[in-house]
């Protein structure tokens, strides 16, 4: 199997450098002749799709669905239908919202992102208190404010030995810094900026938290934080958004708790920090579930099953 490169970019020159592009894409089809056109980004798709119309009639198109603004789900559903694409979304709950949009439930299906492999999963830290971790991009949507606020009754009122890292950068860290001074928990809360040891960050994080924040339809996937921490063995506590209820079942391989429940979230967090055999325990569930669902031969099944979808040509 070889991997040919072609220089085309759809992005830049604007209008008249994404029509260039699909001429070249056009060219580059006719000299190929691929059988599938997968495209990550929903933005080429139109072009792409045109292309292989005039050129390739044969080749099949698909679109990668990893989450839109909630007002283009309808313009998506539809305008791809017209054009006989194909769509492979990132979790169940991705695909089922493109269904309830008008899109043909027999051109769409799903596979979960793929994970890199870990070698070897290193023993958690001993120490006197119990480490809880956030690891995303720090903005309005992921919310990593709402955990201050969890995190400040956990020491204030329920007392308990616990500390936080905070893993990641975004426009809202000032802000983060500033609330945790302000709630009187800065003592005890590490910002870590970006981080690329992922071991080495779960080797000191006994427990994941997790707090986004997604209203309606906006929000896709399960959240690569939470497979991520599967990986390493550790529990999570989350609130559910979009498919991470599909990965994260409650009580059984961590918490997975609904939106804006602070009180249920609290709940969940003591009794993990106050059990940590059941924090092994579903470390181990949650790391079972991910790798059967992430594997390269599960994302390998999943992805040639869908390649045999019918099409709409």
């Amino acid at each position: 199997m070889g991997i040919g490169w072609y220089p085309i970019d759809f992005y830049s020159g604007g209008k008249t450098g994404h029509l260039k592009s699909m001429w070249a894409f056009a060219k580059m089809l006719k000299r190929e002749r691929p059988d599938i056109i997968h495209c990550q980004m929903a933005r080429i798709v139109p072009a792409c799709t045109i292309a292989a119309k005039l050129v390739s009639p044969e080749t099949k198109v698909f679109y990668h669905a990893r989450g839109l603004r909630a007002e283009t789900y309808p313009k998506i559903a539809s305008w791809f239908d017209r054009l006989g694409v194909n769509i492979i979304a990132n979790c169940k709950t991705e695909r089922d919202k493109i269904i309830r949009y008008g899109f043909p439930a027999n051109r769409i299906t799903y596979t979960y992102n793929a994970l890199h492999k870990v070698e070897s999963v290193p023993e958690k830290t001993v120490k006197d208190h119990v480490v809880l971790g956030t690891l995303s991009r720090l903005d309005k949507h992921r919310a990593v404010h709402l955990m201050l606020d969890i995190f400040k009754t956990l020491v204030n009122e329920r007392s308990l030995p616990v500390r936080l890292l905070v893993a990641g950068n975004g426009e809202e860290a000032g802000n983060l810094k500033a609330q945790a001074h302000r709630l009187g928990i800065a003592g005890k809360v590490t910002f870590l900026g970006g981080i690329h040891d992922l071991g080495a960050f779960f080797r000191e994080v006994d427990i994941l938290v997790s707090t986004p924040f997604f209203q309606g339809d906006y929000g896709a996937g399960v959240g690569n934080n939470v497979l991520e921490a599967a990986l390493y063995n550790t529990p999570v506590v989350t609130y559910n958004m979009s498919g991470v209820s599909e990965i994260v079942t409650n009580g059984e391989n961590g918490y997975c708790i609904a939106t804006g429940d602070s009180a249920a979230f609290v709940e969940a967090v003591e009794t993990l920090v106050y059990n940590p055999d059941l924090r092994t325990r579903m470390g181990k569930a949650l790391h079972q579930r991910v790798t059967s669902l992430c594997s390269d031969e599960e994302i390998y099944r999943t992805t040639m099953k869908a390649y045999q979808m019918e099409n709409n040509r």
